[in-house]
């Protein structure tokens, strides 16, 4: 088992709802660590200097938008997994976002819990791969 702990970037420009995902996921204190951004721009920041296991992102956003940033993502990180979180999803969108390889879709509102069962089954599932 790989005792290093994962590192969780999340992505949204409500900075109220970052610090609420980011507080009820390091309830698992010893496994993850949590990084928030409010914005694309800022994620392609933090990915350069840090190794991210799992991005939680929004999809509508200001300058560069969820959609964009899985592209970016996806293009220069391809082992990173994503889970975008939408209030404004469709087919369409999870069509394109299974194209560009995103992991997850979670629609808002969202109740936290399930939300953090869909991180760690991805965590889990991307430990067992390595």
């Amino acid at each position: 088992m790989n005792y290093d702990k994962k590192r969780i970037l999340i992505v949204d420009d409500e900075e109220d709802l970052t610090w609420s995902i980011s507080k009820r996921l390091t309830k698992e204190k010893d496994s993850v660590e949590v990084m928030c951004a409010n914005s694309g721009n800022r994620a392609l920041e933090m990915l350069a200097k840090y190794r991210v296991d799992l991005i939680v992102t929004d999809i509508r956003m200001p300058g560069m938008d969820g959609l964009q940033l899985v592209r970016e993502v996806k293009s220069h990180y391809p082992k990173t997994q994503i889970i975008v979180m939408t209030a404004y999803g469709s087919m369409e969108v999870k069509d394109v976002l299974d194209r560009w390889g995103s992991t997850g879709y979670i629609e808002k509102p969202f109740e936290m819990n399930d939300l953090r069962k869909l991180v760690f089954t991805y965590l889990e599932r991307n430990e067992k791969l390595v």
